[in-house]
């Protein structure tokens, strides 16, 4: 399978608003209400990424995509720093999405790989992210990188609660990226 890994662009907005949108319906289906998929609408996550795009530097923020051989943008990671101060973290791993078809071929650690190798070369050395707890694939993805437990925390989409186990890094130096 031919995955090119590149940094993204505003102009990229589009087919991450469609992947962002794709991957939540089919990982999260059973695991969240869903009507929350259900209802989920392009035009709100086209401009969702837009505003992402246009503060992106800024924030300090940056975004890589997956694209297969059409040059079909089929994933995508998004990072940046810490949004959650009461953690002693630099930097957040806010996402990883592929669609569905593209999963299980290392893609997701692509990406992943690729994150850390720009937190490193931004002087980086911690990070964290947040899983939903009966995420299993993903927990279980995350976990082959040994990450630390950091907290367990109740989170609300749209009316419903749910469990974020956080994983968190304090030493990105130890994470194998070959």
């Amino acid at each position: 399978m031919d995955i090119t890994i590149r940094s993204a662009s505003l102009s990229d907005a589009p087919a991450i608003a469609k992947v962002n949108i794709e991957s939540w319906r089919s990982t999260y289906r059973g695991l969240i209400d869903d009507t929350i998929l259900d209802t989920m609408k392009f035009e709100n996550y086209l401009e969702k990424w837009n505003n992402i795009f246009h503060t992106l530097e800024a924030n300090g923020n940056f975004c890589f995509v997956a694209v297969n051989e059409s040059k079909e943008v089929i994933g995508y990671s998004l990072c940046g720093k810490n949004s959650h101060p009461k953690f002693d973290v630099e930097a957040e791993l806010f996402a990883i999405y592929l669609l569905k078809e593209y999963q299980g071929y290392g893609i997701g650690k692509r990406l992943f790989i690729k994150s850390v190798e720009e937190l490193k070369k931004r002087n980086i050395r911690s990070f964290l992210l947040f899983v939903l707890s009966t995420n299993l694939g993903s927990r279980k993805f995350y976990e082959s990188f040994k990450p630390d437990i950091i907290a367990n925390e109740t989170i609300i989409i749209d009316n419903g609660q749910y469990c974020d186990i956080c994983y968190g890094w304090s030493d990105i130096s130890n994470i194998t990226t070959s």
